[in-house]
């Protein structure tokens, strides 16, 4: 212990009699270790940390789709979930629950109405997380049960609040159980209970609602989570589904032939696309350390080197190798120590940043607590990082005789060939690492711009989004509806600067459950077997004109498409390719339905418009038709604004203003179309910002690498070259002489960098839209950026030396 603290108090003071050295090696791992530890704990706080539920890894989360691909919703049906709560499986209990939000404005008395979004649920919907409710019993098993046809409307429903809606909106009310809740689009309910607090599923609910499942109901509608037994592998439990899919497709062969069930972990389900993003993000952290590392080490074998005359005469005087090794280890360790403290607080710092930036949006990401995980975490790295730096150096000298190390250690106080080595060869490390992180950011550029290039189909420029909906208290049935929305249209075309107004039940890129049904045309027999499918969705007329669609063949829906008129249809493009075949699409008709085809009213096609990408800008459009309003009417729509102006922010208070006149108690909410869409895009932005980052300080780290590498074999051979200067030799002969090694560690460490960006990229282009590993552009920059940056570092030190003045140096001699 005594030796241990002698060689810390000697570490100490060599370290202090070095500021600079000190300096540039604590801030180099600062960075290194910082990034790291910051990318992890966003890595733990989303991947790692566990769901605040009972036994989370038993939770799994159930889609289904058709295998050949046909289209679908790919959610999940009342029937299906019944027969999983059925069947002798290793399945403790699987629930359903509205996929969409019911998006409501919640009445207080006294206080201004709030948005709200709730969400329909089974029966064991609160048991599956086995979290205790706050106040109240919940719903009981007769409020989930279906409601006998032609017996009345039913008792009202019943919710359960969330546990952020119970403090917020009622103050922590503990007699909240029983009492009324008021909405302006729907009846009133009744409060049965509080849930708990770390209940936060689907993320963002302020409310459940008691979902009354027919066993019998197809209709793919619900999102479903399921508990395994205890013991249960996602392997087998998949397997078991399978078997569960055949008897279903036996009894609903329309609905579940050629379907599966797709099983996943809920971490995994609630993460979503997010996943990938920081994976990668955070192999280029570990690539970041490890440069970071061989960086310093190449600083130590400077520093080693230069201190070859005090580790030689301590070896004369009888330190073994082990106690100078010991030594040598216990200085990077110190290193390593201050670097880490000071990596922790810029961890910290960052990962407020990257929370500024958009993160804290992202699911599980509202907090990223600095817990056991992160810190035992940046332990190991500390520990990991000290052994890096101390083996090399400790080696070297530890495993150099006396005689050597006595003449390594002569007037140039400088390492000999085998110092000059090793260092080399930390360099090419160094710009192979630096390749592969400026190709991993060039790859994430070129995805990112790839998805703000990619066309959605619609104009986001000069458009406002607003949610509407009537009060059902004031607008019943479809002629109402229909009116309301034509005077809230009126009134805001007479807005001045708007050009258009549309709506429609379900906007692109939101999420929002729209309807999956099969088609069948006139005069064609349906197959059973393989039903074509295709995405029904509700618009009114003007939609299409305020989105910015382009009408590529026949007309728009107009005031003459009602009820009591010819049914009506617009396809989209790829409807028509997949579907017409290049026969004319106007003189189609087309009836849907789901499960079974309703052929009593064929609509005819009046128009094919442009494809619109709905479920993300990186998927590719579905085969949908539009119906008008008129003949399917909808209340709850998101109404788009078109506007002659290149921002609309401007007017969004006057559209306000406009909506509150005709419904004073909705919550109004308005925002630009460009802002929704690049919100869309905040993962992507988020992981392309990081590798920018990582990838110029790749850059740096690189460039300081290099020109430590050339100073010191520069100070090395300072006699060779005043030697050669007076003997005749040019300064333009000596520059390039000092080049030529650096351009050599360059081209070494960019053509194994180029091999290993490549190895990477492969992986990468699986995970993120648009990458190919091979892309000779994102290679060619790569190479382009990191030799000049080389370069650069190399002629500085070259410049240097080249101009030595070998009178002087002779003279030392």
């Amino acid at each position: 212990m005594n030796g241990f603290v002698q060689d810390l108090r000697y570490a100490s003071r060599k370290l202090l009699g070095a500021p600079a050295f000190t300096l540039a090696a604590v801030s180099t791992l600062a960075i290194g270790i910082g990034a790291t530890t910051a990318i992890f704990s966003t890595v733990n706080a989303t991947l790692l940390r566990p769901l605040p539920f009972a036994r989370p890894d038993d939770l799994v989360a159930l889609r289904t789709a058709y295998s050949d691909g046909r289209v679908t919703t790919g959610l999940v049906a009342a029937a299906e979930v019944h027969r999983l709560n059925t069947s002798n499986i290793s399945i403790a209990r699987a629930v359903g629950m509205s996929a969409s939000p019911l998006d409501v404005t919640v009445l207080r008395d006294n206080a201004s109405p709030v948005h709200a979004a709730g969400y329909g649920v089974s029966e064991g919907f609160f048991d599956l997380f086995g979290l205790p409710m706050t106040v109240g019993p919940g719903f009981t098993h007769e409020q989930h049960l279906p409601l006998a046809q032609g017996n009345g409307p039913g008792p009202p429903p019943a919710i359960v609040l969330s546990h952020r809606a119970w403090t917020e909106w009622f103050g922590g009310d503990p007699l909240i159980v029983g009492k009324t809740v008021r909405y302006n689009e729907f009846p009133s309910t009744v409060v049965a209970g509080v849930a708990a607090r770390d209940l936060d599923m689907p993320h963002g609910a302020d409310f459940w609602l008691n979902l009354r499942m027919d066993p019998q109901d197809v209709g793919h509608g619900l999102a479903s989570i399921v508990r395994m037994k205890p013991g249960t592998t996602i392997e087998r439990l998949r397997s078991e589904l399978a078997v569960v899919m055949k008897g279903l497709a036996k009894d609903f062969p329309l609905s579940d032939e050629g379907r599966e069930f797709l099983a996943q972990p809920l971490v995994n389900s609630i993460v979503g696309d997010l996943r990938p993003v920081l994976l990668i993000v955070f192999a280029a952290t570990a690539l970041l350390l490890l440069l970071a590392c061989v960086n310093v080490t190449n600083l130590l074998l400077g520093r080693g080197a230069a201190r070859a005359r005090e580790v030689a005469v301590r070896a004369a005087l009888g330190a073994s190798n082990g106690r100078i090794v010991r030594q040598l280890l216990t200085e990077s360790f110190v290193v390593t120590a201050l670097g880490a403290v000071a990596g922790l607080a810029f961890a910290y710092a960052g990962v407020r940043v990257l929370q500024t930036l958009g993160a804290s949006k992202l699911p599980r990401l509202e907090s990223v607590p600095f817990d056991s995980h992160v810190l035992g975490f940046a332990s190991i790295v500390l520990v990991v990082s000290g052994v890096m730096l101390g083996v090399a150096p400790a080696i070297r000298l530890a495993r150099t005789d006396l005689k050597t190390l006595m003449n390594e250690s002569g007037r140039s106080a400088s390492g000999g060939p085998a110092t000059t080595r090793v260092m080399g060869v930390m360099t090419v490390a160094e710009v192979a690492l630096a390749v592969v992180l400026v190709a991993g950011a060039g790859w994430l550029v070129e995805s990112f711009a790839r998805l703000r290039a990619t066309d959605p189909g619609f104009q986001t420029a000069g458009r406002l989004l607003v949610d509407v909906r009537p009060s059902p208290q004031r607008v019943r049935g479809p002629e109402q509806t229909l009116a309301w929305t034509r005077n809230l249209f009126d009134e805001l075309h007479s807005i001045p600067g708007v050009s258009s107004v549309g709506g429609t039940a379900a906007f692109p890129l939101r999420g929002v459950l729209d309807g999956s049904v099969f088609v069948q045309f006139q005069g064609e027999a349906f197959d059973p077997a393989r039903p074509l499918g295709a995405r029904m969705r509700l618009v009114t007329p003007g939609f299409f004109d305020a989105m910015g669609v382009p009408i590529v063949v026949g007309r728009d829906f107009g005031a003459d498409d009602r009820q009591n008129t010819a049914p009506v249809a617009i396809v989209n493009r790829e409807f028509q390719k997949r579907y017409l075949q290049g026969r004319d699409p106007l003189r189609m008709q087309m009836a849907f339905g789901y499960p079974a085809i309703d052929t009593r009213a064929f609509r005819t096609i009046v128009g094919v418009v442009g494809d619109v990408r709905y479920r993300s800008i990186a998927e590719e459009p579905e085969p949908s038709f539009y119906v008008p309003q008129g003949q399917f009417p909808f209340q709850r729509q998101t109404v788009v604004i078109a506007t002659r102006l290149a921002d609309a922010a401007p007017i969004a208070p006057t559209v306000r203003s406009e909506i509150m006149k005709l419904e004073p108690q909705l919550a109004v909410e308005v925002d630009t179309a460009s802002h929704f869409v690049a919100s869309t895009l905040t993962r992507q932005q988020l992981g392309m910002t990081l590798m920018l980052v990582f990838g110029a300080t790749a850059l740096v780290l690189a460039a300081v690498g290099i020109y430590g590498v050339i100073a010191y074999a520069s100070a090395q051979r300072l006699g060779e070259i005043a030697t050669r200067l007076a003997l005749g030799a040019t300064p333009s002969e000596m520059f390039w002489l000092m080049m030529r090694r650096g351009q050599w560690l360059a081209a070494a460490g960019v053509v194994i960098g180029l091999a290993a960006a490549y190895a990477g990229g492969r992986t990468v282009s699986s995970m993120v839209f648009g990458v190919r590993a091979s892309d000779p552009v994102v290679l060619a920059t790569a190479t382009v950026v990191v030799v000049t940056f080389t370069w650069i570092a190399t002629a500085i030190p070259a410049r240097h030396a080249s101009r030595t003045d070998p009178v002087l140096v002779l003279r030392g001699e």
